[in-house]
């Protein structure tokens, strides 16, 4: 039987977030939802409870267009506000909670990336650059999951969900960011897309290593979807053959 443990969750009201909720819950956790002031959050939760055993970073938004043309929305801050959600706020929980997992040597932290880190699609550039960019931010000495899943039902990137589509310049007109940004708003976008409920119980699975997880290394990184998988295998490829391929220029200097 799992140890019931403390997790504190952000971006648990909707999505995959409320999944991963409902699903540590089921497994017999504690749970603590992050609000707007997650650094007073962590500090009361750790009151509270003595400990925070698990954080999950999950909070984030897309925006859905060229990267060219969020120029069009800077004056607002909208980029900004992009990584500051999806990036400085994921650093701002890892710096609230790392005092007491390091006091305690122990917890885990547990980052929602994306397959946009591995295979980045067109009309998602600036939500991909901020998957990247918190892959950065996963080495600390605690035990570090990076989970990857591919797309999930959940309406995420969808305009009228927490994705905000920008204007296209003609230019875009006819090319594949086009394409994904009509295509995000079709019923039929997400039919194939991973359910969200099995990726939240895979992401507990993994952090009590339980069910599929069991007695598994895992790595740092794991992924979910077989979009992801396709994305891996694909990007796997693509460095064999560079390492192949192009060994002789890579050693000449």
């Amino acid at each position: 039987m799992v140890q019931s443990q403390v997790w504190l969750i952000t971006g648990a009201s909707r999505g995959l977030g409320l999944e991963i909720t409902k699903a540590a819950l089921k497994a017999g956790h504690t749970l603590d939802v992050a609000g707007t002031d997650v650094e007073s959050q962590i500090r009361s939760a750790v009151t509270k409870h003595g400990k925070i055993d698990v954080l999950v970073n999950n909070a984030a938004y897309a925006v859905l267009g060229s990267i060219e043309n969020t120029r069009q929305v800077r004056s607002i801050g909208f980029v900004d506000a992009i990584f500051k959600t999806n990036v400085l706020g994921c650093l701002r929980t890892i710096q609230a909670v790392l005092p007491s997992m390091r006091q305690r040597k122990a917890g885990t932290i547990v980052h929602i990336s994306s397959s946009e880190f591995v295979g980045p699609t067109p009309a998602l550039g600036v939500y991909s650059a901020t998957k990247f960019a918190m892959e950065e931010v996963a080495s600390f000495n605690i035990r570090t999951l990076v989970m990857v899943p591919g797309g999930i039902r959940t309406g995420f990137s969808d305009p009228s969900g927490t994705g905000v589509e920008v204007p296209l310049d003609d230019a875009y007109k006819g090319t594949a960011v086009e394409w994904v940004t009509q295509a995000a708003k079709s019923p039929q976008f997400n039919a194939d897309f991973s359910d969200p409920v099995e990726v939240a119980q895979r992401i507990v699975d993994a952090v009590d290593g339980t069910g599929i997880m069991k007695g598994r290394e895992l790595g740092r990184r794991v992924p979910l979807g077989k979009d992801t998988a396709q994305h891996v295998e694909k990007r796997a490829q693509e460095y064999a053959d560079m390492a192949k391929n192009l060994k002789d220029i890579a050693e000449s200097v």
